[in-house]
Formats: C-alpha cells, sequence, structure tokens
C-alpha cells in the first residue's frame, strides 16, 4: 500500500467493516511521506495503527523511533527482537503503546538464519515484557512450536496470508491470536469487500475446527 490517498481511504472504509481490523503502516508508505501518514490516518479513524518499522538499532536510537511513532498517532510498533534484550526493554519502557516483536519472518531466509536461534530469542524476549510477537503464517508448525513457549498475556500476530501462501484461518488454528493481509486486500478491486470476506473466511474456519 504505497499510495497514501489509497492508505487514508481504505482506513476510513473499514471502519464500518464487518470484523476487527487493524492498519498496519509499514516502510515503503512512510519513506514516501513520512511519519505523518500515522497522522493522517489517525484522524481519519480509531482502528489501531501498528508502525511497522521493523526497528533495530541501538537502545537509544530504537526507543526514539518508536517514540516518534507513538507521538504521530500509532498504537503499536514493530520492532526485531534479535537486536537484544537492552533495545527491546528501552523501547517496552517507554510505556507509550504496544512493543510487538519479531522471533521469525516469512520468507525462507528467516529459516535459514533464525530458526536456529528462534526458541531462545522469543522466550527472553517474552520476558522483556513485550506485548506482542510476531510468528509466520507461512510456517504454521513454527506458530505451534513458539506460541507455546511465551507467556499467556502475549498476543502473536502473523503475516503470510495470501500473497506469500498462507490461507487464512492457517496461522489462527495454529496458536496465532492475529493474521496480517497486506497485498491481498490493498491490490484487490474492493479492497474493503476483500478485508470482510477473508474475515469471514477465519470464522468458518475456526467454527470448522471448534465443532
Amino acid at each position: 500500500m504505497e499510495d497514501p490517498s489509497f492508505a487514508i481511504d481504505l482506513a476510513q472504509r473499514l471502519g464500518d467493516s464487518e470484523g476487527n481490523f487493524a492498519i498496519k503502516i509499514g516502510r515503503p508508505l512512510e519513506m514516501q511521506i513520512g511519519k505523518k501518514i500515522i497522522s493522517r490516518i489517525r484522524s481519519v479513524t480509531d482502528i489501531p495503527i501498528i508502525y511497522d518499522g521493523k526497528i533495530a538499532d541501538i537502545p537509544y536510537i530504537s526507543a526514539r523511533i518508536a517514540e516518534i511513532a507513538y507521538d504521530a498517532g500509532a498504537d503499536a510498533v514493530i520492532m526485531h527482537a534479535f537486536v537484544g534484550s537492552d533495545v527491546v526493554r528501552e523501547v517496552v519502557n517507554l510505556n507509550k503503546g504496544d512493543v510487538i516483536a519479531v522471533i521469525e519472518m516469512t520468507h525462507h531466509g528467516s529459516a535459514e538464519y533464525l530458526e536456529g536461534v528462534s526458541e531462545d530469542l522469543v522466550r527472553k524476549t517474552s520476558g522483556c515484557g513485550v506485548d506482542g510477537v510476531v510468528l509466520p503464517a507461512t510456517r504454521p508448525e513454527r506458530i505451534k512450536r513458539l506460541s507455546g513457549l511465551i507467556d499467556s498475556e502475549t498476543y502473536v500476530i502473523s503475516p503470510g496470508i495470501h500473497a506469500q501462501g498462507a490461507r487464512p484461518g492457517d496461522a489462527i488454528i495454529s496458536g496465532s491470536d492475529y493474521e496480517i493481509v497486506g497485498r491481498g486486500i490493498y491490490q484487490s478491486e474492493d479492497p474493503k469487500d476483500s478485508a470482510e470476506q477473508i474475515y469471514r473466511q477465519i470464522i468458518d474456519r475456526l467454527s470448522g475446527v471448534q465443532r
């Protein structure tokens, strides 16, 4: 989602949609018009806003990036966990919004680099007081394994639905709390309708599992 006017319009339209949604603002959109995209979206909707800056720097810089995002209107920020507990705690200690830490990512290289350390990473990160962690919908078996290593108050969000091959509901039935859908919504002809359809597909799959 790289068109700011499109992003703002979509945020407005999702406000009265069926389902529980959040808006995730990534770096491509931010790079076009800066932090004010967060404020502009905040001005048109009460939907939670997640700043997906994949923050990964020294403690001071990471905290400054997060603080700027919060002050602009973000309810949560996404940061990398691999940078260390001192960085994670620095951001958590801002107490300005949710902190979500990336444990594993959806692409193949993530498994190559992170899978060997992710169990230790998720335990330590959960102990730092983060609100959520990112686990990949593209590898449901990793969600099942790693979600069992965090405390019950830490939620799991999972990207990779549609464009990267995971189906709606794959992550949630494996232990995730929320699924992230990007291109499957904003590249569709009717993004609002696509978002509502995906929401209903998730509900249907959960109903089938519960039965």
